[in-house]
């Protein structure tokens, strides 16, 4: 009965530099909504809290409303594990920002990554990954007083970096406002379908019903380094993904990362194609 993947794009992806002109470029190539991060999508703006009033909602909104478009993911990308303490302090405040303002847009969720701590090394620890708790303890408990919804994405080389550390995360945090937002393609990095599908099979196994979009784009794996494609264009088994998402989540909304205008239309075309072929198990 219920069957739908829902196609945006990421506002930055487009040559925009207004909102009115996103709302037209978004109309136009077919995208419903849009992941829309304010700095990275209109860059003439000296953007600080004051700066996300009820009224820059609202026109953002009434904007993208006559186009047929809305936010599905309001993007603030902080670093919530900062090393310097004074920069993540600005950090968890421009996200607290974020939901406030995400209220007057209607949109589905604040989104980030969960940061990088000087190395690699480091940003694996337990010290690490403590601060990032800290930090989203902060920022989840203003979300429940707000009745907004926290985004977050794993990422291999960040304090969230793989599913197991995903699954702790959400335990630990306890809280219906985190939805997680999923991009396969972040935490996987070998060509071999088999080793992706053990990645999938574990990612829905721990947290399937706690999966709130789906980033897609696509990748292969050439001489030992990783190469960026557009989805449907590398290795990563869509199809095998798809009986999973149609399972656990039959309507829900997708953003087509790096894809611009020029090409949107023909990237959604072909995953559609994969989605509506998909049969379940």
């Amino acid at each position: 009965m219920f069957n739908r993947l829902s196609f945006g794009m990421r506002g930055h992806d487009t040559k925009a530099e207004d909102i009115e002109s996103l709302a037209e470029i978004l109309e136009s190539v077919g995208a419903e909504h849009v992941q829309l991060a304010l700095k990275k999508s209109f860059k003439d703006v000296e953007w600080r809290n004051s700066v996300l009033t009820p009224e820059l909602g609202r026109y953002i909104k009434k904007t993208l409303d006559k186009h047929g478009v809305r936010v599905s993911v309001l993007g603030c990308y902080i670093n919530p594990v900062h090393p310097d303490e004074n920069k993540r302090r600005e950090e968890v405040e421009w996200f607290k920002a974020h939901l406030k303002f995400a209220k007057y847009l209607g949109c589905d969720m604040v989104g980030t990554e969960t940061g990088f701590y000087n190395s690699k090394e480091e940003t694996h620890t337990e010290e690490n990954y403590q601060r990032f708790l800290r930090s989203m303890r902060e920022i989840v408990n203003c979300a429940e007083n707000l009745g907004s919804i926290v985004g977050v994405e794993t990422v291999t080389k960040h304090s969230m970096f793989n599913p197991k550390m995903t699954k702790r995360f959400l335990d630990e945090i306890n809280s219906p406002n985190v939805t997680i937002i999923y991009d396969p393609v972040n935490i996987s990095d070998i060509n071999d379908k088999e080793e992706q599908h053990k990645i999938m099979d574990e990612v829905y196994s721990l947290y399937g019903d706690r999966i709130g979009i789906l980033h897609f784009k696509d990748y292969e794996v050439i001489d030992g380094v990783k190469e960026g494609r557009l989805a449907g264009d590398g290795v990563l088994d869509y199809e095998y993904l798809f009986k999973y998402a149609k399972k656990y989540s039959p309507v829900i909304n997708c953003i087509l990362e790096t894809n611009n205008e020029e090409n949107f239309d023909t990237t959604m075309n072909k995953i559609k194609s994969i989605w509506d072929s998909t049969v379940i198990d």
